[in-house]
């Protein structure tokens, strides 16, 4: 699966390639079957309806400000992009703390994720790791 991150300090691998100017004609041309990107330039992109013909999923990154995906969010994405989104919460230095399960029932937490509340109660996708407490916060799209 061809995967575009569409920001720097990532690593490449063969099936990954970074593209720390977010959306260009090189994205166009790699033809990924995912994107990854900060939450702001996946709105971006969702609204200038950029024809990405993906075929299995985008992620978002979020970070202590913007952690948390509404539910207009989700049916943004998936009305412009087709495909579901899945939230990563990054640190500074794009380490992953807590990635959203399948059954998109919060972030486990995977590393350090400092004073954010945590739930520690039974996830439905089976997990027992703890899960981030959401932050949302109301998004105009422009």
């Amino acid at each position: 699966m061809r995967t575009a991150i569409l920001v720097g300090g990532f690593r490449e691998t063969r099936s990954i390639r970074v593209f720390g100017e977010g959306w260009s004609s090189a994205v166009a041309k790699f033809r990924p079957a995912a994107i990854a990107a900060p939450l702001h330039l996946l709105r971006r992109i969702a609204a200038q309806a950029e024809d990405l013909d993906l075929l299995h999923a985008i992620v978002a990154f979020t970070d202590d400000a913007t952690l948390g995906l509404s539910n207009s969010d989700r049916n943004f994405f998936w009305n412009a992009f087709g495909v579901p989104v899945f939230e990563q919460y990054l640190g500074t230095r794009n380490e992953l703390l807590a990635a959203e399960c399948e059954a998109h029932a919060g972030l486990h937490v995977v590393g350090p994720c400092g004073d954010l509340p945590l739930d520690p109660s039974p996830c439905g996708c089976g997990q027992a790791t703890p899960r981030v407490v959401p932050v949302l916060e109301p998004v105009l799209v422009s």
